[in-house]
């Protein structure tokens, strides 16, 4: 093995030579020993940076979602700020398609949740919880196949339809997050 070179290796280049590796070659690739091979150091010597394998994945995704660009100031609206967080994340997963697997997974330092936000809307918790799963499923689920990480192809369907089908427009993403929001809208002044 080369010798790496003067500088000395942090967690932080860890993390992100990870993700380039589950960017390039699949999650399935990122091994300690594969990353150990891109950094030009043994095995074990990760295990002064990270705990475990988990750990390290946590970092790479962690990195992922840091890409995420909002607005400063966000809107006011709970609709819009749910809409501008959703519109993003879905962006950050489509530009890392073999990350998407993760998608739903809470990281430990995690400071704020979508829940904690709709409940303080005034959402139930219950209303609260399936309004966030239905925006989360919606908003990964989209982001998968437009990404092309999901085999496409409708067999038996005109070619037209399939042709179009094919396009994921992230306006179709938008308006059916809108119509689940505005629905949720109206049944949260009514209890559970």
């Amino acid at each position: 093995m080369p010798k790496r070179p003067g500088n000395p290796l942090t967690t932080d280049e860890l993390y992100r030579r990870a993700l380039a590796i589950v960017d390039a070659e699949g999650l399935e690739a990122l091994t300690m020993r594969r990353l150990a091979a891109a950094v030009r150091v043994r095995a074990p010597s990760l295990y002064n940076h990270v705990a475990s394998k988990e750990d390290l994945i946590d970092g790479a995704l962690g990195v992922m979602r840091s890409e995420l660009c909002l607005p400063d100031p966000m809107p006011e609206d709970w609709k819009a700020v749910m809409e501008t967080i959703l519109a993003a994340y879905r962006r950050v997963l489509t530009a890392h398609p073999n990350m998407m697997p993760l998608a739903g997974r809470r990281l430990p330092d995690d400071s704020s949740s979508g829940l904690a936000y709709l409940t303080q809307q005034g959402f139930s918790p219950d209303q609260a919880v399936e309004l966030w799963q239905s925006l989360t499923a919606l908003t990964i689920g989209f982001s998968m196949f437009s990404s092309g990480y999901a085999v496409r192809g409708l067999d038996g369907v005109p070619d037209e339809l399939e042709s179009r089908a094919a396009e994921w427009r992230d306006q179709t993403c938008d308006r059916a997050l809108g119509v689940i929001m505005e629905a949720f809208e109206k049944k949260r002044a009514v209890p559970d």
